[in-house]
């Protein structure tokens, strides 16, 4: 791209050397119309549109399969692109696998809990049976039995008592633990199941549908390239927007050293490249806060300035067209401009040095705008006043107040 640049447009400066009276090079400031513009290069945007983004369903990056050429016309629910799904169903596939797996080892436990269940409670009742016998049957009589016999029969009561009591411990702990590992399977199912959605989400939302009537407009990412096939694209992320065409405005960007004086309000005017002879007027409507780098390994800033233009339902008018860009920061039917290097300033005071006769006199003026080449001057300086280019050799500058 050309890069843009700072043009005045003027013709009341008319330069005179004076090698007789001065070696000092000079000038002739000629009270004339004053117009600054700036050149730039920039593009068509529509000022309404309808973006079209990557579905968020899946959370993770996904690959662009195949989407809608650029600027082309598409239909309301038409497919405008379509993403790579063979990822998430192998996902699909491996995550029902597991969920089976799953399934399958938490009927294992309820089996295993069963069974146990059922030796407990066998183990249990026979105990409770030889319990109650033995306290039917407990030797407690010193006529009949001798001592060591009725403590061997006292022994034998409790020893199936606290058997018992075993046997229900046993029992409980087998249920708790059986239990935490039937919450642990639970838990790593729930998460498949979890995955299972989120790609079963992401599969049915491989098709973009155009959600009104217009015209296909693909949207750059940050580094300037368009989407297309292969390309991975996150979640969220814009790939391209259909523009209401009926109200269309321009973006130029004006390199950071130049853009001096624009402001809501300037007057601009643009050609397309497509058709030079259109000539359409507009006016600033914004510029960005800060210059950005339009590309990646470019360290230039542009500042990006949004201009309205006079020109609605234009059917030459669509979003991505190139254009010049003319921005008059300053126009005057009468004023005077002198070249920036002719003009002195030192704290709050500014001063050219105006020729009288053979010598140069320090003459205190007003500036209004300065550009990086010209300033007009508001006061102290009048038509056909001569100036020095540079500060005249063997003239000091008087002193400072």
């Amino acid at each position: 791209m050309k890069k843009p640049i700072l043009v005045l447009t003027i013709s009341l400066l008319t330069a005179c050397a004076s090698e007789e009276k001065s070696s000092t090079p000079v000038i002739t400031v000629t009270e004339d119309q004053v117009v600054f513009e700036i050149h730039a290069e920039g593009e068509l945007e529509a000022v309404k549109s309808t973006p079209i983004t990557t579905p968020a369903a899946s959370r993770r990056p996904q690959t662009l399969a195949w989407i809608a050429p650029q600027f082309s016309n598409v239909k309301e629910g038409e497919v405008v692109a379509k993403f790579d799904g063979s990822n998430f169903q192998l996902e699909v596939d491996e995550t029902e696998f597991e969920i089976q797996k799953i399934m399958y080892s938490m009927m294992d436990k309820d089996r295993e809990i069963e069974n146990s269940k059922f030796s407990f409670g066998a183990e249990a009742e026979v105990i409770d049976y030889e319990y109650e016998l033995a306290k039917q049957f407990n030797i407690d009589d010193p006529l009949l039995y001798t001592k060591i016999e009725m403590i061997e029969a006292g022994d034998n009561e409790d020893f199936l008592k606290a058997k018992a009591d075993h046997i229900d411990k046993v029992e409980e702990n087998f249920e708790e633990k059986s239990a935490s590992e039937k919450a642990v399977l639970e838990s790593s199912k729930q998460k498949q199941v979890a995955k299972l959605e989120m790609n079963s989400a992401s599969l049915s939302a491989l098709e973009i549908r155009a959600p009104h009537d217009g015209l296909f407009v693909l949207e750059p990412s940050w580094d300037g390239s368009l989407p297309e096939p292969g390309k991975s694209v996150f979640p969220g992320a814009k790939l391209a927007k259909l523009p209401d065409l009926s109200e269309m405005q321009a973006k130029i960007y004006v390199p950071e050293v130049e853009a001096i004086g624009i402001k809501e309000g300037v007057a601009v005017t643009v050609s397309l490249h497509a058709f030079p002879d259109t000539i359409i007027e507009g006016k600033v409507s914004s510029i960005s806060k800060t210059a950005q780098p339009k590309e990646r390994d470019n360290p230039v800033k542009y500042f990006t300035v949004t201009v309205s233009l006079d020109a609605n339902n234009n059917e030459n008018l669509k979003p991505g067209q190139r254009l010049d860009a003319s921005i008059r920061v300053i126009e005057q039917d009468q004023g005077l401009a002198v070249p920036i290097q002719t003009v002195f300033r030192e704290q709050e005071r500014t001063w050219v040095f105006v020729q009288r006769g053979n010598e140069f006199a320090q003459q205190d003026v007003t500036t209004g705008f300065c550009s990086s080449s010209l300033c007009t001057i508001e006061a102290g300086l009048a038509d056909g006043d001569v100036i020095a280019l540079s500060q005249p050799v063997g003239v000091v500058a008087e002193g400072r107040p």
